[in-house]
């Protein structure tokens, strides 16, 4: 072929193609303007070729990480309300606001979940609930602090009237507060202090002093001291906690207070208590179901 030849195919191909144009890498047909630059009515324009994409008719699935975050939520403000309950209130708003900041990343804008609204409500329902775990926590626990701040306070008067008198409790006041001085009856039950002595270190190494009681069960069933009393120790007005012991002193039993008792069966219990300092301690015994304000007490100086 000559290379004439090839120049009359190149420019009869390029007068077919004259009526056409170039556009994103296809031949379009070429619109014929008329004078002064305007196209002619009913021209058709190219339009662009649509985007087959598969996922962008598909309808998005709610998000189940903002579903779960929104129940906990609501689970959480219910029990949030219920006192000792609520510390599971709390671990579920815990839980619960991280569902739904999970969600929240899920539905975002172009996410591939629906439910932004859902998400955002468990955040704020899980927050709510651990603020009002922790609200209700701190007024149950001054509303029992200001409970026995009645009990508190009359022991510490008891412990200056004793300190003051050389550690003996005079017996108008004891008359006047219902105090048996170191035995005495409380309802059916006959209780005596019998000593108060400085003991061996409990598990932590701290001192102690462990009390012995005596007590006799009057009634017609069968009691067990820890049960039928409440029996405490005091120093400089605060309760002493109770002593735990890897070498049980001489004399203690710790099963003793946890043994069931006839009726008219006397036992004796030694219980012990962790020390503070060498102050006097003050110990007192009242019945569990006597609400007449009865008590055996009495104080000891520690030597």
């Amino acid at each position: 072929m000559t290379w004439t030849t090839i120049s009359s195919l190149s420019r009869s191909r390029m007068a077919a193609l004259k009526p056409y144009t170039r556009r994103n890498s296809r031949w379009l047909p070429r619109c014929r303007r008329l004078p002064g630059g305007t196209l002619p009515p009913n021209t058709v324009y190219p339009q662009p070729a649509p985007d087959n994409d598969p996922d962008e008719d598909r309808p998005r699935k709610l998000s189940a990480a903002a579903i779960t975050g929104l129940v906990l939520g609501i689970i959480g403000i219910i029990f949030s309300f219920i006192p000792i309950i609520n510390n599971v209130a709390f671990i579920l708003g815990v839980i619960g606001l991280v569902f739904g900041i999970v969600g929240m990343v899920a539905t975002k804008r172009y996410g591939k979940r629906r439910g932004r609204g859902l998400a955002i409500a468990a955040v704020i329902l899980t927050i709510l609930a651990m603020v009002i775990t922790l609200v209700m926590q701190q007024a149950t626990g001054k509303a029992l602090d200001d409970a026995l701040g009645t009990s508190s306070t009359t022991s510490q008067s008891a412990s200056s009237d004793a300190k003051k008198s050389g550690g003996e409790s005079s017996s108008s006041a004891a008359a006047a507060s219902g105090a048996q001085d170191t035995e005495g009856d409380l309802d059916k039950l006959h209780v005596k202090i019998v000593s108060a002595a400085k003991s061996g270190a409990d598990y932590n190494g701290q001192p102690t002093v462990l009390v012995t009681y005596e007590w006799t069960n009057n009634t017609d069933k069968n009691q067990v001291f820890s049960v039928a009393t409440s029996a405490k120790a005091f120093q400089n007005g605060k309760e002493l906690d109770l002593a735990i012991y890897t070498e049980a002193p001489a004399g203690y039993d710790s099963n003793a207070s946890l043994q069931e008792v006839q009726p008219g069966a006397t036992q004796q219990v030694s219980v012990g208590y962790v020390l503070q300092d060498d102050s006097p301690v003050d110990v007192e015994v009242s019945g569990t179901f006597d609400f007449s304000g009865a008590k055996v007490s009495h104080t000891y100086q520690l030597q």
